[in-house]
This record gives structure tokens, sequence and C-alpha cells, in this order.
């Protein structure tokens, strides 16, 4: 739990130092929330719990992102369904985390960008959505992978197995 808190702390502050544009376009896309959801799964025994913290977490997402209400709820929950789903008869490794936090980000611009455009909210251009999906694949994969590093023993449930050294006598 509280490594989704320091994600969205990270995500907030990330997204107002990073402020390098080209064209009304920034350069990285900071989404760790969104990216930090499977490896939270991974954490959290209670899946209702997580559940509603995501309920929450989409709140206060909409709230600072979003002009559109709920939209980042929806995603939340919509993904929280997928990784439940998906990890049925799947155990957690390393390929699984991270292949689910890519297309979690990625899908998420998909899913933005669509309802962005199918409640003619604004006009973007496919090129548009393709710069951003690469360029938040960049800060988002390595924050992935530096977050599976960090807490491998976590998800992983590593234990650890002490020798017993014999004692000669």
């Amino acid at each position: 739990m509280i490594y989704l808190f320091i994600s969205i702390i990270l995500d907030i502050i990330t997204s107002n130092i990073i402020t390098t544009t080209y064209q009304n376009i920034n350069y990285f896309f900071p989404m760790i929330l969104v990216s930090s959801i499977p490896i939270t799964y991974s954490l959290i025994k209670n899946k209702k719990i997580l559940l509603i913290i995501l309920i929450i977490l989409g709140l206060i997402y909409d709230l600072l992102y979003s002009d559109i209400f709920l939209i980042n709820t929806y995603y939340f929950i919509l993904y929280y369904l997928f990784l439940h789903v998906f990890y049925q008869n799947r155990k957690t490794n390393y390929f699984n985390i991270i292949l689910i936090s890519v297309l979690g980000f990625i899908i998420y611009d998909i899913y933005v960008f669509l309802i962005l455009i199918l409640l003619d909210y604004s006009y973007f251009e496919i090129e548009y959505l393709y710069y951003k999906i690469f360029h938040s694949f960049i800060l988002n994969f390595l924050y992935v992978i530096i977050s599976i590093i960090i807490l491998k023993s976590r998800i992983f449930s590593y234990k650890k197995h002490r020798r017993k050294v014999k004692k000669k006598t």
C-alpha cells in the first residue's frame, strides 16, 4: 500500500518537474501510478482492499489530471479485473510483471485517446498518440524495472534459508 502512495507522489512530482515540451507535447509522460499497479497486485494479499485503494486513487488521479470525471477510476477498475483474470492461472514472474505494466500504460494512453475523441473533447492525431506512447515508455519502463529490483524479495516471497552448520564432535 505504501508503494502505491509513493508511486502517486512520484507521479505528481515528476509531472510537475518534467515540463520539457515539443509542440505542446511533453517529452516524458510519467504514468508511474499506472505502471505500479501490477507490482502492487503482486504485493498485496487481500485483493478486495487493493480494489478499494485503486478506486480511491483513481478518484484522486481524476481530480489531479483529468477534466472528465471517473475516466481514470474506470480504467483502474478494468485494469484490476484484467490483472485478476490474468494471474488466475499464471505465476508471478519478471516477464509477466514487465509485460503487464508496459501493456497497462500503453492501453491507458489508447483508452484516454479514444475517450477524448469519442467525447469530441479535443482533436488528436495518431502521430500524437504514437509520440506519447513512445515517450511514456522510456520513463515508465525504467520505473518498473527499478521497482522490481528493489521489491523483488517482497514480490516473489523469497525466504531466507539459513544453512544449519553441523557441529563436529
